[in-house]
Formats: C-alpha cells, sequence, structure tokens
C-alpha cells in the first residue's frame, strides 16, 4: 500500500492551477445537490462514489472538495500512484484492486474526521467508460472501505461533459441525496456495492434528463469560462 501525504502548500498551489485549467478547457461548470454536502451533520466521514467517463473526472471532483472544504482523499491503483507519485501529497493512496487500504481507512473513524470534514472520494468502475454505458459494473473497493470504517454518509455524484453552445464542453455534476451507512453484523459487501451502482445510474440519469431538457435552474455555476464571464461583463 501507498499512503497518502498530503501536503497544505501544495494542495492550495494544484487548486490554483487547477482551478485556471478548467476555466480554459472548459465552458462552465454547473453542480446540483451540492448544499446537502454542506449542510450534513458531519459527525461521520463522507464517501462520495463518482462514474468515470472522463480524464477530467478526478480533477472536477477535487475542485469539488475545495468548494465544500472537505479534507478529501482518493482512492488510486498502485500501479497508477507510482507513476503519479504527486497524488499523495492531494491525498491519494493506493489500492491494488480489492486490496483495500484497510489502516488509513480504520483512521478516519470518528472523532477524529469530524473536524477535519472527511471525505473519500472514490472511482468504483475502476476504468473509464462512457457515460451511457448499462448498466454500471462496480468493483467492491468502496464497500470495503465502508466496512472499515463502521459509519459513513454516502452519496453518488455524477458527472457528465457536453459540448453545448461553445466549441468548449460544458461540465455537469449532480450530487445525490447522502444516507446513513452503520455497518454491523448482517453487512454484506456486494449488496451495498450494488446498490450503489444503482444510486449511481439514478442520478447520472436524471443529470442527462436535465440537459436534455437545458433544465438547469436549479445547478448553480462552479466555474465560468473568461470568454463567458468577459461577455457577462459587457452586458451590464
Amino acid at each position: 500500500m501507498i499512503t497518502a501525504r498530503k501536503s497544505a502548500w501544495f494542495q492550495r498551489l494544484f487548486a490554483l492551477y487547477n482551478r485556471n485549467l478548467m476555466a480554459r478547457r472548459f465552458e462552465g461548470l454547473r453542480a446540483r445537490g451540492l448544499a446537502q454536502l454542506k449542510e450534513r451533520r458531519g459527525d461521520a466521514p463522507l464517501v462520495l462514489y463518482c462514474n468515470h467517463s472522463s480524464w477530467w473526472d478526478g480533477l472536477v471532483a477535487f475542485h469539488v472538495s475545495q468548494v465544500c472544504a472537505f479534507d478529501s482523499y482518493a482512492m488510486m491503483e498502485e500501479k497508477h500512484l507510482r507513476e503519479y507519485s504527486f497524488h499523495r501529497r492531494l491525498g491519494a493512496f493506493s489500492v491494488v484492486r480489492e486490496i483495500l487500504a484497510r489502516r488509513f481507512a480504520a483512521s478516519l473513524t470518528p472523532p477524529s474526521c469530524c473536524a477535519a470534514r472527511s471525505c473519500i472520494m472514490d472511482f468504483p468502475q475502476g476504468q473509464t467508460a462512457p457515460n451511457d454505458v448499462r448498466p454500471l459494473q462496480f468493483f467492491t473497493g468502496v464497500a470495503r472501505i465502508v466496512q472499515s470504517v463502521g459509519v459513513v454518509d454516502a452519496a453518488p455524484l455524477a458527472l457528465r461533459y457536453e459540448f453545448l453552445d461553445d466549441f468548449r464542453p460544458a461540465a455537469f455534476l449532480r450530487v445525490g441525496s447522502p444516507e446513513r451507512i452503520i455497518v454491523d453484523r448482517n453487512f454484506q459487501p456486494k449488496l451495498l456495492t450494488l446498490a450503489f451502482a444503482e444510486k449511481l445510474t439514478q442520478t447520472l440519469d436524471a443529470l442527462r434528463g436535465d440537459i436534455l431538457a437545458r433544465d438547469f435552474a436549479a445547478y448553480e455555476e462552479l466555474l465560468a469560462s473568461r470568454r463567458r464571464k468577459r461577455k457577462t461583463r459587457g452586458n451590464n
């Protein structure tokens, strides 16, 4: 296992770089449902399980963690983390498919996680796949993390990228309702994995419906491209 070695200064520097990078490459970033993450009780770690359709997913998820002021961590395959070791400074730790970093997960149990607002982000598909592939195929890693911690809030995070009115794609995300999960003697990781896949599928389908209908009233703008900002200032 490769452990995370978070660096506050590196994280601040990378957050600035990441924000500027996305502002150049995307027409904008819109989000729905973040308020329910910010307003949760915060007495247990948060687990966000996300779909993985693009190279950008991890960077968008990192930006979300900054917006919500989470102390975020992410699971990465060990071979990828060895190749891109700087991710350790952002909170990445390694897994070898189904071999979980149990010692790390156990260190996030309450009460130590409460003040730090710890959040584990995971992409249970394990590899990129087109957004509309069904059914979603998940590895059980995220369920094993839940089992190790014992008590978590878990929520699906759906990500999608679409070309709308600009030569650059627009990025969208929608968060499903968090649920409290308490592990007991009847806990079955495979059943929880299937439940997570179903909930993320529902959230992805709802996000797709919003985009097809161009119904963005409930979305907040996390990031606007420089071009659109200039247009907005010019209309004032």
